[in-house]
């Protein structure tokens, strides 16, 4: 049995947004001296880096989805070192409109990692006199939006009798600060002063130490819900793979959006990561197998990556002489020949895939899908089932023989490759399926097709 303090704060309205009372519940254990550990209950990348802010720890993944329950055990245990409590966020069911059955669930995760519940209720979008339906086995609730002293008081008494459980805190409607976190751009971090006043307004109003002794009430037990001898998987054992890994990693304000547990992974079986910037830089690292382009916003950059003519000359030299690349949604879209930020809005980028990336108006959330790998790759052979979640943000608009690598017509250019690169709009969770995190070690074998421009040199 290991002692984690942990608990899973959701919300129970299917358009509530917690994302306020989330910053500033983890900002207020931070001033109690307390370093919080986030987990996200999908594989899925924040709008916003809040968490990141007020925890000082960029949020972690689990995925009852992606993941067996032996395996989120152990990214969740891998993920709590040197941490004092986690807090597993997301929806609980009666908040997923419509309740579907597709991707990583809240509460699951509940079930498998014994995790205390604690429910987020919107005031503002409770309907006199009907009273919110309760979330099944509630430990405590948080109010959002509550008025005065005299409104919390009455919500409380009503709450506590309907519900049987207690409210441990509350935030107001704050009305200035709401509007401080509209204005911060997606993708983004917001101001160290709004998490820490968003803290203090939380604190008013709040028992942080009864959520503490809730977190704490009960020990984890690492074991398998599987009959017979324990099994424990040991993802990040030290197992160092037949052959170095030299991996540059783009980070930089374009591009930031990766897995924590896939990026310890990588090291755990002996890659050495090499930052480096596509804003900034004007070569890759010395002696790089593998570059690796995550997700990001560089339409806010494209004015900067567009001019960086060096860095997008050593992309391209790096596939002409056989290495290998990875990327993800806004790492794909970089490696187009153009990107559209708008109608008409155009900029040259590295130009590896003949194809536009359109920047999609809509703002859908990712979409889990499972897809089948038609075309032999260095990520996987053909039969290969991969699962993940679709970024819609970017949209390709082929311009010339675009390669798609998935057999679902629906989905065909939702993976593409160009020689050694494959650009991916799904972005995949490696630590969940570290049968495709091998392939990252092994030397491309496939022969070059002599059609492709970005052929190895011999």
């Amino acid at each position: 049995m290991l002692p984690l303090p942990r608990v899973a704060v959701g919300t129970v309205q299917p358009e509530a947004d917690g994302t306020a009372l989330l910053w500033a519940l983890i900002e207020a254990f931070r001033e109690h001296g307390l370093q919080v550990q986030s987990f996200l209950s999908r594989a899925c990348f924040a709008s916003y880096h809040g968490t990141a802010r007020a925890a000082g720890l960029s949020p972690r993944h689990l995925d009852s989805w992606l993941m067996s329950a032996d395996l989120c055990r152990e990214i969740f245990i891998h993920g709590m070192q040197d941490c004092d409590l986690a807090l597993v966020q997301g929806k609980f069911p009666c908040a997923v409109d419509p309740p579907s059955g597709a991707g990583g669930s809240l509460e699951t995760l509940c079930q498998w990692l014994d995790l205390p519940r604690v429910a987020v209720l919107d005031v503002s979008r409770i309907e006199a006199p009907r009273p919110p339906e309760a979330p099944q086995q509630a430990d405590a609730l948080l109010l959002d939006r509550v008025g005065d002293g005299c409104d919390l008081a009455r919500l409380t008494a009503d709450l506590e009798a309907l519900w049987g459980a207690p409210v441990l805190g509350a935030l107001g409607r704050l009305p200035e600060l709401r509007s401080g976190i509209e204005a911060v751009p997606a993708g983004t971090r917001p101001p160290r002063e709004l998490c820490q006043r968003l803290g203090s307004c939380f604190l008013r109003h709040a028992q942080p130490q009864r959520m503490l002794q809730l977190a704490m009430r009960r020990e984890l037990d690492p074991g398998s819900d599987r009959p017979g001898p324990l099994v424990v998987p040991r993802l990040f054992s030290p197992d160092p793979a037949p052959a170095p890994l030299a991996l540059a990693l783009a980070c930089d304000n374009a591009f930031d959006c990766y897995f924590p547990d896939t990026l310890d992974l990588l090291e755990s079986r002996g890659a050495t990561i090499l930052d480096f910037s596509p804003l900034r830089d004007e070569r890759l690292p010395p002696g790089t197998d593998v570059v690796y382009l995550g997700c990001g916003r560089p339409e806010r950059y494209a004015v900067e990556l567009s001019q960086n003519h060096c860095m997008k000359l050593a992309l391209r030299n790096h596939l002409r002489s056989g290495g290998r690349i990875y990327a993800e949604g806004g790492g794909l879209a970089y490696l187009c020949q153009q990107i559209e930020i708008a109608e008409g809005d155009l900029w040259r980028m590295v130009g590896i895939f003949p194809a536009i990336a359109k920047l999609s108006k809509n703002h859908d959330p990712p979409t889990p899908v499972e897809v089948t790998l038609g075309q032999e790759s260095w990520l996987g052979q053909p039969g290969t089932r991969l699962r993940g979640y679709h970024n819609p943000r970017w949209q390709l608009k082929p311009v010339g023989p675009l390669t798609g690598c998935l057999v679902e017509p629906d989905h065909r250019y939702e993976l593409v490759k160009s020689c050694g690169a494959i650009g991916s709009q799904i972005h995949l969770n490696f630590a969940a399926q570290p049968k495709l995190l091998s392939h990252f070690f092994r030397p491309c074998s496939l022969q070059p097709d002599p059609a492709d421009p970005w052929a190895a040199v011999p």
